[in-house]
This record gives C-alpha cells, structure tokens and sequence, in this order.
C-alpha cells in the first residue's frame, strides 16, 4: 500500500495573464505569439533553457516537408514563417527550387531542409520576445488549479521556489499533456520504439563537408535502436509511455547504452560525438481525446471546422485538414492542446506530431484563445469562423481545395 505525506502550501500569486502557454516547442511557440499578435496578455512557460523542443533540444533538426510532393506549397501562415526562420542563419539543406518560397515548383525534391538546431535556438529567443510574449524559463508546470472544468491558473516551480499564475485560457503544449491530464481530461496514452539520436563526426564527414561547403554535412545524424516504423527496436526492450520518471530514464539510458557499445568499439581519435539530445526523443506519449479524433481514414477529407491544411511528411499526395475539435476537450472550457498531443490516432498522430504540424496546431490554438478571451465564451462555443477569419488573415489555407 502507497504511503502519502499531505502538504499544505502558501503560494504566491505571481501573476495574471490572457493565455499561458506551457511548453516552448514550436508548438507553444507558435502558440504564444499567435494570441500575443491579437492583443492578449501571454505568458510562455519552458522547463529546459532553451527553447524549440525536439526541433532543437531533441536534435530532430529536419523541418518535415510543407509541400505535398507534387510540386504544390499547402502549408503557409506560421508553419511557413517559422521555415524561413529556421535557415534564415545558419547552415541549410533547402533544394533551389524552394528558395524563393514559390507556390509551386517544378521538381520531385520536397520543400523541406535540415537546419542548426543551435542557431535556431537563438534565432527563436528573439522572434519571441519580440512579438511581446513574457518568458520563464527552468520552470516546470506542476499543478492546474481546477473550478470543475474550469482552469483558474497554474502553480509552478523554478529556483525562486513555488509559485500561481491565473489565467483566462491555458494551452497545453508539453507535447505529453501534462497539464490536460492533471486536469482530468480524458486522454490516451502511446507506446514508444527505442530511438536515440546524436550527431557523430569522423573523417567522411569533415571531407564531405569541405567538399559540398555546407557544414551541415560535417556531422552525421546517427540513429541507434529503432527507425519510425520499429524496425531495429531490441527484441529484449519494452515499448515505453515515457510518462513516468523511471520509464524516461529507462528510455534515455538505453539509448545511451546503444549508443556507447557502437561508439566504443571504433578506434579511438577516429570519430567524436559533437552533440548529444538533452531531452528524450519520445514520438507519442499521450495525447488529448478531443472534440473529434482526426485518423487516417480522414486524408483527403474536408471538415467545415478546419482551422488548417497540412500534409503527410512520408507519402506524396496525401493531405490532411485539422479540424478545430482536435485542439480542446467538449467538457473543458478554457483549456487547449498544439502539437504530438492533438486528438489524432494511428497514423494520424504521426503525422500530426511533427514540425510544420505542431506550428499550425499551435497557431491555430493561440489564436483561439485569444479570441476566447476577447469574446468571453469558451473554447467549445467559441465562433469557428472567428477563428477561421484570423487564420486567413494570417495566411493559411484553410482547405484542401480552395
């Protein structure tokens, strides 16, 4: 039997704001200056240092495809700003034909490109507080403060100890919904293939990259244990959630164990690690339940709610529309997701879980709450075609078929 010890806290209240966001990944990110460009008052809250998630604490520096791979753009307003700020410094592996971000193109290459998840970062840092959006940063998200189905604001926690900040509406954008779990949301829980990821140097790759002039290719993306699809995942290793403390460091450690047993058994002085993942690189861990389920079966399909387009990363000429109900729970009336934790199963979720993706979700939820706060309904009932109107004013299509 589980013993408890029962506490009893005086919080202070830090502050109030419009939106708070939790999470800095492109999701929160997009989310954020999405309600700060319509007025709102927006607090982002990152438990690392540093900001962008996977894209760049998780070095899965490749920002998948916003093209359909038949020569066709369908992804513009964020997910396509964020793009250009992702190699608008640094080292790129855009083809030509998308360099001057045309419509269309007239090539097989996909608009997509690798990018330095390092100068991304900083390049991140400033796009956000400009736009006016407050930062914390090292502060972790422990506790919603729950009415009902009401969140009234969220306690947290960093080096100046405990702390409450109210809120009108909180997005979630932990990328494991956190912070709709503790609030009671239904939710689904995912299991993970052992990946891990890091950037290995060597000879090949400093002469590959005086050959092509592109730095990028100075290091190697290696990829130990399981590709996406599971082929390589140990035979003797379990499928984690990552939703505990034990399994995420059951997860890291025995992708560092892959790791160092390759690594170890080359000649030393041959080879360097130039940089290691400083957070785990789950795909899906859990997500919300929402308003409607988007799935596989729904590529092509058109929903009147649809508060974006985006397309399949893995197979050309499939697209998706992501209805608003992915985003926010019925029962729930100022709470929201973005990114990997939108309601969306099977190959659904991996497609909805990466870069461009995780930014329209983002985008698209920042602006909702926004609206949620300049309207005073809730997330349920707010005007879909408020939403839609400002996403178009935005940019993004909203549409498969304009």
């Amino acid at each position: 039997m589980d013993a408890y010890l029962h506490e009893s806290f005086s919080t202070k209240i830090a502050g109030s704001f419009d939106v708070v966001v939790c999470g800095g990944g492109v999701a929160g990110l997009a989310a954020a200056v999405s309600a700060a460009r319509l007025g709102s008052s927006v607090l982002l809250l990152e438990k690392s240092i540093n900001l962008g998630g996977l894209a760049t604490n998780g070095l899965i520096s490749w920002y998948e495809p916003i093209c359909n791979g038949l020569g066709d753009k369908l992804m513009y307003g964020m997910a396509s700003e964020l793009f250009q700020l992702a190699i608008a410094h640094g080292p790129d592996t855009l083809d030509n034909a998308w360099r001057s971000d045309p419509d269309h193109a007239d090539t097989q290459k996909r608009y997509e490109a690798c990018f330095s998840p390092s100068i991304f970062t900083l390049a991140l840092d400033g796009w956000l507080l400009s736009n006016g959006v407050k930062l914390l940063l090292d502060t972790l998200v422990v506790r919603p403060m729950m009415e009902g189905a009401h969140c009234q604001g969220l306690v947290v926690e960093h080096k100046g100890g405990r702390e409450y900040f109210q809120a009108k509406v909180v997005v979630d954008a932990t990328g494991d919904a956190d912070i709709l779990h503790r609030a009671g949301v239904p939710c689904v829980v995912g299991r993970n293939f052992l990946t891990y990821i890091s950037y290995l140097v060597d000879g090949k790759t400093i002469a590959r990259a005086g050959s092509t002039g592109n730095l990028l290719d100075s290091r190697h993306w290696y990829t130990c244990g399981s590709d996406l699809w599971g082929k390589g995942h140990p035979a003797d290793a379990p499928r984690l959630s990552g939703l505990t403390a034990e399994e995420v460091t059951q997860f890291v450690l025995s992708g560092r164990k892959l790791l160092t047993a390759e690594c170890f058994a080359r000649e030393k002085g041959t080879y360097d690690l130039s940089c290691l993942p400083s957070m785990a690189q789950l795909r899906t861990t859990r997500r919300l339940d929402g308003a409607c389920t988007l799935q596989e079966a729904d590529q092509g399909r058109s929903f009147t709610d649809s508060v974006g387009v985006t397309v399949d990363f893995s197979k050309r000429g499939h697209v998706y529309e992501l209805p608003y109900g992915i985003l926010h729970h019925p029962e729930f009336d100022n709470l929201f997701t973005a990114g990997r934790s939108v309601s969306s199963s099977g190959w659904a979720w991996e497609v909805t879980r990466v870069i461009p993706v995780a930014i329209a979700t983002g985008q698209a939820a920042g602006i909702a709450a926004a609206l949620c706060c300049q309207s005073e309904t809730s997330a349920p009932a707010l005007e879909i075609k408020l939403v839609q109107d400002e996403l178009v004013r935005s940019g993004v299509r909203l549409h498969i078929h304009n």
